[in-house]
């Protein structure tokens, strides 16, 4: 509501003009090799140039190297570090006039509209992949049993990290930027392959955390600011562990296939202080190769079950930073689907 010039609220909608236009440009230019040292050696090296001309205008310097070992046959080591520097979208980046909704329902709560600015990181990454052939000289062969197993530990150190939502009714997201974030994890990966039979596993255990807004602060309610300014608080999209296995097995020109996903809950509450529960999700399919078109040209008629249990559980419960309303997981769902490949 807004007061007239009578000094009487007006209680009914009316439209207040808030109109941005800008046209950004995009620029960079990078320079890449790779040194073979040996056999089992390998490193690449590179320097990346960005220039942006957006609401504000920033470039840097990025350099980038890696490292690559493979002391046996089926075993490889890998070590990186990059330089990232990361422009915000133009269109969640548009500076907001919010003294247009002075003495309206929709003022501010707080102050601050300081531009978005670019994020710019230190990334680290270290892994180890390993292949594992059980009686055959050839990884991955047509006729092979082998698993594959890989572990992957990164960690990102970020300057004006940029994280966005919605905040209000209209379904449009929203930058903003963190004084300094923290991103680390470690990835563990295994793929099994035998014949017919395939299978995988996933699960991953990261979490990333972030202080100070100092970009769109009006977004924020004061006392959320004032919290966020003396702690480091998680994204409100971070989840401690995220999962995923499956199996398919094809047998007389029919593949049946099962998969499975897990989450341990993306934050909620205030300044996303809280986690929802944890969830899982079953899923079935399977799919026929039908030769009606051409044998090397096959028709896929599929058939698929998402949630199996009908599972229901919240992605999203309306609260925490930058989460308007609640969010579910899809219930029980049957499809059917065809492809032709030509």
């Amino acid at each position: 509501m807004k007061p007239n010039p009578g000094g009487v609220a007006i209680d009914a909608p009316f439209s207040i003009a808030d109109d941005v236009s800008k046209t950004g440009y995009l620029a960079g230019v990078y320079a890449q090799d790779e040194w073979k040292v040996t056999d089992k050696f390998i490193i690449n090296g590179g320097l990346r140039f960005d220039q942006m001309w957006l609401f504000t205008n920033a470039n840097q310097f990025s350099p980038r190297i890696s490292f690559t070992y493979l002391p046996f046959e089926f075993t490889r080591f890998h070590f990186g570090y990059a330089r990232y520097f990361t422009p915000p979208v133009l269109v969640e980046a548009a500076p907001a006039n919010i003294a247009l909704f002075n003495g309206t329902t929709g003022a501010a709560a707080s102050g601050g509209t300081d531009p978005v600015l670019p994020e710019r990181s230190h990334y680290f990454d270290a892994g180890v992949d390993q292949n594992i052939p059980f009686g055959c000289s050839k990884p991955a062969a047509k006729d092979c049993t082998d698993l594959d197993l890989g572990i992957d530990a990164y960690y990102k150190l970020a300057t004006d990290l940029i994280d966005n939502g919605i905040f209000g009714q209209a379904l449009v997201l929203s930058a903003f930027n963190y004084a300094q974030g923290v991103v680390e994890g470690v990835e563990f990966t295994a793929k099994f392959h035998s014949g017919n039979f395939q299978a995988y596993a996933n699960l991953a255990v990261s979490q990333e955390k972030a202080t100070n807004v100092v970009s769109n602060q009006y977004l924020f309610g004061a006392d959320e600011l004032a919290y966020i300014d003396g702690h480091y608080i998680y994204t409100d999209h971070a989840q401690m562990l995220s999962a995923s296995a499956g199996a398919s097995y094809l047998w007389d020109g029919t593949r049946y296939s099962v998969s499975m996903v897990y989450g341990s809950g993306l934050r909620s509450g205030f300044a996303n202080t809280d986690h929802l529960p944890g969830y899982t999700q079953v899923n079935l399919g399977l799919s026929h190769d039908f030769n009606i078109v051409a044998p090397n040209k096959p028709t896929t008629v599929r058939f698929d079950v998402v949630n199996l249990f009908d599972t229901i559980y919240q992605i999203r419960d309306g609260s925490g930073i930058g989460v308007f309303a609640p969010q579910y997981g899809p219930r029980r769902g049957f499809y059917v689907g065809m492809s032709q490949r030509f």
